[in-house]
């Protein structure tokens, strides 16, 4: 029923609504300034836009229409996304525009999209069952073709994963890693050695040199990412940040670093142009970026990448045609000729028809570490891990839980190589700047099972390493090998081990060796440290070098008494060398169960054969060992110079040739001991090798030194 009010109070109340209701006085150039806001928001100038619509709401403060616009706006940037809420609860207080117009600067009222965008708002705020709500009424009020209905559908399920999370959470002990490192602006992508040595990151702060104060993202409003580290002192606390001298004017970010800290890779992007580039570091200098080869970077948007703690694997991130969504992760493996094999994507265990983005290998190879829009999320990019099994395959990826992840984007976790600790960046309450790094500790996660070797070559004080020292580390039940270079700023290195493994080391001045050691890892079930110092004493920096002992692994308790008694001379592997006058050599190590043959081919010498006495005298010494220690491992490296070969198509397949011949004759020549293969003895993983001095037509003349790598060389290790 109509109701009517009495003469007066009615033309009262008319006047009072009449004064509510008309137009504001917006003044003549309101429709010029919404065109240039628009505009801005075309372009994704989000903060120019935001600050342009704020003025114009001041001057029509219950415009639902420009209300809309700023919480569609902040939505967009990259912090405080949460003080939407507040705008696009008062654009969907009144009345939803049916034929809306964004371009109209007379449109007063919000679009059915905003319902949308407040769900989110109200997401992002925890207000999860009121964001439900929100989204069931925009698949009510939309067709369901229509993009949204979609995307209401899949923010209601982050939504219902959100609640289930925030009421479950993980026994996380997340701490900022405080003011040196974080500062009042964003400051994100840590990235580590895996002795927690060194941190690399990405910074908006202004430089110490200020040269970046006129370079800002217009987008942002903020200066563009640069990268900068930060070590640890005696104390273990972190060192005031340094600027690298490998950054430029556009963005550069850190993504990934190799163990050791030597080859960091960064994300480069001028005008939405993202790749990814490498740098080492030589010496205290980093030098200029450079595309990863291969097909990794192309025409579309790479952003992120990651490598194995071997060196051989890498994953990266691409939005490139193919994949199963917009940002897919894809592999790649090193070649032998020491090129990165073609992207393959990881697939659909992994990748969704949502974003992925930054992976991160943990230090063993096999878990991985990725955020996601898609699997279980609960709001943007969560953090998940997978497991990688003996089948190659991986794992369904877990959510790695609240309050790590939260209803926000969550990027760039990574492990530790102990297993229970990583770094991270978050947005969170209580912090320095807008982004700042964080330390989670995570006392229920599975402890690693592996070791991380911190090996230094120690010289004489006040004396510059020689550059060219390095450190070939073998696998002795693989046969793989990694090659590590000291830094020159401490003479260490790092290498991940594997547990209740034999390792040899081999220390390079240039091509001489100049000290072997080996390494017995512990069976133990647990992370280990191992520590491995050389010293050079006297430093020579031409082409000798006296090296001194190594010390014991730092797991082992010594004592040294202040005269130690005398020690018995101890067995030790010894290069057998190249000697023209003596291609043929071997050694015996009883205690150590380790026996080696070499033999070098002298120019014009291809063959060798089983009835060379040292050869005769080798399998002795492997009868001998598998008498006493049961079952031997047998590494066998071939290799070739680069001189052209007339009896094959290439040096490689010489060198293939030499491995194959020695592997088999060996094997015969065992089995007439009456040793079976796969009972006595094993084989590990063949080392085919082309190495030396290119080739000038000048065998005769230099055999000498093409002769030096020309070899067969046999271990054998109980």
């Amino acid at each position: 029923m109509q109701r009517i009010l009495p003469y007066g109070l009615g033309l009262t109340f008319l006047m009072l609504l009449a004064s509510f209701v008309s137009p504001p006085k917006v003044g003549p150039d309101f429709g010029a300034k919404f065109i240039e806001a628009n505009r801005l928001m075309e372009e994704r100038f989000w903060t120019q836009a935001i600050k342009e619509w704020t003025a114009l709401l001041q001057a029509d403060p219950n415009n639902a229409n420009i209300n809309y616009k700023i919480g569609y706006c902040i939505l967009q940037t990259s912090s405080s996304k949460s003080d939407a809420l507040a705008y696009l609860e008062a654009a969907t207080a009144r009345k939803i525009s049916k034929n809306y117009d964004p371009f109209d600067p007379t449109e007063k009222y919000a679009p059915v999209e905003a319902l949308f965008y407040l769900g989110m708002a109200e997401h992002l705020n925890y207000k999860l069952d009121e964001a439900i709500a929100t989204y069931e009424k925009v698949k009510k009020s939309l067709n369901k073709k229509h993009q949204l209905y979609a995307r209401a559908e899949r923010q209601i399920e982050m939504c219902e994963e959100a609640k289930l999370q925030v009421t479950n959470p993980q026994e996380y002990v997340i701490t900022n890693v405080g003011p040196v490192i974080n500062g009042v602006t964003s400051d994100f992508g840590p990235v580590l050695t895996i002795d927690e040595a060194t941190m690399f990151f990405t910074s908006r702060r202004l430089r110490p040199d200020s040269t970046n104060s006129q370079i800002l993202d217009f987008e942002t409003n903020e200066f563009k990412e640069d990268v900068y580290v930060s070590f640890r002192d005696e104390e273990n606390q972190w060192t005031s940040p340094e600027l690298l001298n490998l950054n430029s004017d556009d963005h550069d970010a850190t993504i990934g670093v190799s163990p050791d800290g030597q080859t960091l890779f960064i994300y480069r992007d001028s005008l939405g142009d993202g790749r990814i580039l490498y740098s080492r570091l030589i010496g205290e200098t980093w030098s200029d970026p450079a595309k990863l080869g291969s097909d990794i970077n192309s025409e579309f948007w790479e952003t992120h990448a990651t490598i194995t703690a071997d060196g051989n694997t890498l994953y990266f991130v691409s939005n490139r045609p193919g994949g199963y969504g917009g940002r897919d992760i894809y592999r790649c493996v090193k070649l032998p000729n020491g090129e990165w094999s073609r992207a393959l994507n990881v697939g659909p265990t992994i990748n969704t028809k949502y974003d992925e983005d930054s992976p991160f290998l943990a230090p063993d190879g096999k878990s991985l570490y990725f955020a996601s829009q898609g699997h279980k999320s609960m709001g943007g990019f969560d953090l998940f891990s997978s497991r990688q099994g003996s089948d190659g395959e991986w794992s369904t990826p877990e959510n790695l839980g609240y309050p790590l992840n939260t209803v926000d984007d969550e990027f760039s976790f990574q492990p530790m190589a102990d297993g229970r600790r990583a770094y991270y960046s978050s947005q969170k309450d209580g912090g320095y700047g807008l982004k700042d790094i964080y330390l989670v500790d995570m006392p229920k996660q599975q402890e690693s099972q592996l070791a991380v070797l911190k090996g230094f070559i120690i010289g004489e004080e006040g004396v510059e390493l020689p550059s060219d020292l390095k450190v070939m580390v073998t696998n002795m039940k693989t046969g793989e090998r990694a090659e590590y270079r000291p830094r020159s700023r401490d003479g260490g290195y790092l290498a991940v081990l594997n547990l209740c493994t034999n390792y040899h080391l081999d220390y390079f001045q240039g091509r001489d060796v100049i000290k072997q050691d080996d390494i017995q890892v512990p069976c133990d079930n647990f992370f280990l440290e191992l520590e491995r110092e050389v010293y050079l004493l006297p430093l020579i920096t031409t082409d000798s070098v006296a090296v001194e002992e190594t010390v014991e692994e730092t797991y082992v308790p010594v004592t040294i008494p202040e005269e130690p008694a005398a020690e018995e001379p101890k067995e030790e592997k010894k290069d057998l060398g190249y000697d023209p006058n003596d291609p043929s050599k071997t050694q015996f190590l009883e205690t150590l169960g380790y026996a080696e043959f070499s033999r070098y081919f002298l120019y014009d010498s291809k063959d060798f054969t089983a009835q060379e006495a040292q050869f005769q005298d080798f399998l002795g010494y492997v009868r001998n060992i598998v008498d006493k220690r049961g079952k031997v491992i047998i590494i066998v490296e071939a290799s070739a110079s680069t001189v052209p070969s007339s009896r094959f198509k290439s040096n490689q397949e010489l060198a293939e040739w030499r491995n194959r011949v020695a592997t088999e004759l060996l094997t015969n020549e065992l089995s007439r001991l009456g040793l079976k293969k796969g009972v006595h003895f094993t084989f590990g993983t063949p080392l085919n090798l082309v190495q030396g001095k290119n080739y000038e037509n000048d065998a005769e003349v230099n055999k000498a030194i093409y002769e030096q790598f020309q070899y067969i060389k046999i271990k054998v290790e109980g």
